[in-house]
């Protein structure tokens, strides 16, 4: 879950090397959008500062948004969340991995990790690319639970609960993100809980003011 200049022991070297390229065409695409503003810095001056040719960009991340929205680790995560899900509610099988994504270096409000939703909050395209990646995965999982129970991969009611997982989840992680909590050696534990909380809210009733009534009228 996060960009990392270390092999991983379990991957071949040509799977290795790939991951450190992007990697560091990453930091250094961060490191000009913090210098220069999202907006103004085009692929071929990423290419240059990373010392690699723009095809190779596009080659790893198809677009400018894929070079903070595509992560190297993104397939092991869909792979891990999909082999959770099966005749176990989606809700519970999401739950008990929280822990497997969250750490101190994904949870440090002033790591790589909170750089990269800095711009999905404020960058409209990056926003708009972020959640369509999560629908994305979504309807991996939902396909993957639906097929584990014997039903069409598109499934209406699997697919629906899947999205609404998988967006709590985004709305959660975003919040932390906004507004972090904790200190040193607390964040990832204080990130779990916000997780845990967004999955609440899917089965917890609606609490405020009911519709109609005084205070929302005065609203």
């Amino acid at each position: 879950m996060a960009a990392s200049d270390a092999p991983t022991p379990a991957l071949g070297l040509r799977e290795a090397k790939r991951r450190q390229a992007m990697g560091q065409i990453q930091r250094v695409a961060l490191d000009l959008f913090d210098a220069h503003g999202y907006a103004a810095v085009t692929v071929e001056q990423i290419a240059a500062a990373a010392h690699v040719a723009p095809r190779s960009v596009y080659r790893y991340f198809g677009t400018k948004d894929g070079i903070l929205l595509t992560q190297p680790e993104d397939d092991d995560m869909v792979a891990v969340l999909a082999g959770a899900v099966g005749h176990q509610d989606l809700l519970d099988s999401v739950r008990a991995l929280v822990p497997l994504f969250t750490s101190e270096e994904f949870a440090d409000p002033a790591g790589y990790w909170a750089r990269v939703m800095h711009y999905v909050r404020t960058v409209p395209e990056l926003a708009r690319a972020f959640a369509v990646g999560a629908l994305e995965i979504a309807d991996g999982l939902g396909a993957a639970q639906a097929t584990a129970r014997g039903l069409a991969p598109d499934d209406l009611v699997t697919r629906v609960r899947a999205r609404a997982v998988v967006g709590a989840l985004a709305a959660a992680v975003g919040d932390w993100y906004a507004h972090p909590e904790g200190g040193p050696g607390e964040h990832a534990a204080r990130m779990a809980e916000r997780m845990h909380r967004g999955l609440d809210a899917l089965t917890e009733p609606a609490v405020g003011p009911e519709p109609g009534s005084e205070r929302v009228r005065e609203a």
